[in-house]
């Protein structure tokens, strides 16, 4: 076997090493960033290994919690992912150009927009394009736009009011929060009652970043119950939120959307809240069009069609 070619200073990083980093950055684990791209450990081993003695720089160390980046890591991670995106852009506007607009399309989604909105706008897409192999990311609106600002989601819809540097923010749907009690709370008798009666009434909460925690806090703040609130749980979803409301564990505003069938079954009752009217905004957050994806672009105008119908 001849030797192994040293790289030029000036070549260019193999693409391939960089999708390794990045995936075991965010991965934290060699086993899983393999697993997750599907090579083996030694492989994605020997990348790193390549990528570092590259660069002449150490990328990531191990510590007891898994494989974290290091200050070095941290700041090759930005660039890798924008590389990683355009040449996914590349190989994706050289099928375009052929009539065949293929690859895989990442949409980032927050609660309520990934439970009842996206289903339908991917349906269609799908039907117009079913050559694209379609990936819905859930989190809070937070995380979403966090996913989208680093490249890891090429779009996303969030009820939250997030906006990060280098995103457009569009309005694409609206929808109203109601307040949610077990059908045996005392607050459950079909007629409207006062926002301060809810003062020492036990709330559920969603967790920090949701878009639905946000428009709650605020609606209490404004009618100067923020002080006195009493939390008796935080949770992390809306389905928690509305077993823990079954429950008896307290009351809380939850979307119209994600009740429906509960309220309608009689498993949840709304409770009318006099002068209360809390609507909530849901707004796709996507990049510059010269850092989209051809997918990317294709999905962002079904997304606005649908918008545009409503």
């Amino acid at each position: 076997m001849g030797m192994a070619r040293t790289p030029r200073p000036d070549e260019p990083l193999s693409i391939r090493q960089l999708e390794v980093f990045a995936a075991l950055v965010d991965q934290r684990s060699f086993t899983q960033a393999a697993r997750h791209l599907g090579l083996s450990q030694s492989t994605v081993s020997a990348h790193i290994a390549e990528l570092e003695q590259r660069l002449g720089l150490r990328l990531v160390e191990r510590d007891r919690s898994g494989v974290e980046p290091t200050r070095a890591g941290r700041v090759l991670l930005t660039p890798a992912r924008e590389a990683l995106r355009a040449e996914r852009s590349a190989r994706m506007a050289a099928a375009e150009l052929m009539g065949l607009l293929r690859g895989v399309l990442v949409v980032g989604g927050s609660t309520i927009p990934a439970a009842y909105l996206l289903p339908g706008w991917l349906s269609a897409f799908r039907a117009r394009h079913p050559q694209i192999e379609l990936k819905l990311r859930g989190g809070d609106s937070r995380e979403v736009a966090e996913a989208v600002a680093q490249g890891e989601a090429d779009l996303g819809v969030v009820g939250g009011d997030v906006s990060p540097a280098g995103l457009r923010r569009t309005r694409v749907g609206a929808d109203e929060l109601v307040l949610i009690a077990a059908p045996s709370s005392r607050l459950a008798g079909g007629r409207p009652i006062a926002l301060k009666a809810l003062a020492g009434e036990p709330i559920v909460l969603r967790e920090e970043g949701s878009g639905t925690r946000q428009a709650m806090l605020a609606a209490l703040e404004a009618a100067g119950l923020g002080a006195g609130l009493e939390v008796a749980l935080e949770v992390g979803s809306t389905e928690a939120v509305k077993a823990a409301v079954r429950a008896g564990l307290g009351v809380s505003l939850v979307s119209s959307l994600a009740v429906a069938d509960e309220v309608a079954s009689g498993a949840l009752a709304v409770v009318p809240v006099a002068g209360l009217k809390i609507e909530r905004g849901f707004h796709l957050l996507a990049p510059e069009d010269e850092r989209m994806s051809p997918a990317g672009r294709a999905f962002r105008d079904e997304v606005l069609a649908h918008a545009r119908a409503r």
